[in-house]
């Protein structure tokens, strides 16, 4: 069974806030997952600031490997500055290992109100160091 991915822009803060809701386990899921989205950050024509909430995403030890060339390319083809809110250990500890194979960065956060204030602080540094 396929996954899904909710999306939900948040216009006042120009974040695009992402609860993905599958277990990866196969290059097919991987496939699957991807194109959710890149056919919606897509539609922005730009990288986004985005959170994750990870409260229903898994991924099988089996796949982990493939999942985080993928991770790598989506964060470096649609997403600027990123947080995750509510990984479970295993995928934290993943993400954080594509983060540093593929620099491909993305922060924690306990909430998404934490993250949307992180992403304002980034974005100043962004802003003065520019």
């Amino acid at each position: 069974m396929t996954g899904t991915i909710q999306f939900q822009y948040d216009a006042e803060n120009d974040v695009v806030i992402v609860t993905p809701h599958w277990k990866i386990e196969t290059q097919a899921d991987c496939d699957a997952w991807f194109k959710q989205y890149v056919d919606y950050f897509g539609l922005f024509h730009r990288k986004v600031d985005a959170i994750f909430v990870l409260d229903d995403f898994v991924v099988a030890s089996q796949i982990v490997t493939v999942w985080s060339e993928y991770r790598a390319r989506l964060m470096k083809s649609y997403i600027r500055i990123s947080y995750r809110v509510n990984s479970n250990s295993l995928v934290n500890i993943m993400v954080k290992a594509s983060s540093f194979k593929y620099n491909a960065i993305s922060q924690d956060a306990d909430s998404i109100e934490g993250a949307i204030e992180g992403i304002k602080a980034a974005r100043l540094e962004v802003a003065a160091s520019a």
